[in-house]
């Protein structure tokens, strides 16, 4: 009985931690369907690998109203993470061409990460429309927004160094006047 009392304590200890679910205070502050608590309920699914649980979250989000200030940027969030779902075929309908297309949407929305994925998927092999001068261009225009690391948020880091890396290589390997048109194109997109 103590055995199966430890077991089920640890279970509940060890579920609490991976499941990252929203602290008590915004639960007591926020309604349990605001967007904010959602998103990070699709975020801790996916990072578990339960794709379709993610998926269940962030679409919740993308199609609830909004109620509060910086929802806006939080639907964009998830329409960016769902379309990685999407381009990757996870947990959801694998689609490369409309991942793409949803990506725009969420830089139109104003998703900073959304930029960085484009970038991925014009370089990628996988991707019927590759297009390595637009590949480089969604990256250079992270620089146009963000000339240094030290201008970018501390959470976006990341996807800066990764926008670094992808501009790095995608660079030795183009022309000066494929190099231009990417910039041309960078500009174009903010």
């Amino acid at each position: 009985m103590i055995s199966k009392l430890l077991l089920i304590f640890t279970l509940l200890v060890s579920a609490a931690a991976v499941a990252e679910e929203c602290k008590l205070k915004h639960l007591e502050e926020l309604e349990y369907t605001d967007i904010e608590c959602q998103f990070y309920m699709g975020t801790a699914a996916y990072r578990n690998k339960v794709y379709t649980v993610a998926a269940a979250h962030w679409n919740y989000v993308i199609d609830s109203p909004l109620k509060y200030e910086g929802e806006d940027a939080i639907q964009a969030m998830a329409l960016s993470t769902i379309t990685f779902l999407t381009y990757q075929g996870l947990g959801v309908e694998q689609d490369r061409n409309k991942a793409v297309e949803n990506w725009k949407n969420a830089v139109a929305k104003g998703d900073f990460e959304a930029r960085r994925h484009l970038g991925f998927a014009y370089s990628d092999e996988k991707f019927i429309n590759k297009n390595l001068v637009y590949a480089l261009g969604w990256y250079e225009s992270i620089f146009l927004l963000y000339p240094t690391a030290g201008d970018v948020d501390e959470s976006d880091l990341g996807v800066y160094q990764d926008a670094i890396e992808g501009a790095n290589k995608l660079r030795a390997g183009l022309s000066k006047k494929q190099k231009n048109a990417a910039m041309d194109f960078a500009r174009s997109t903010l």
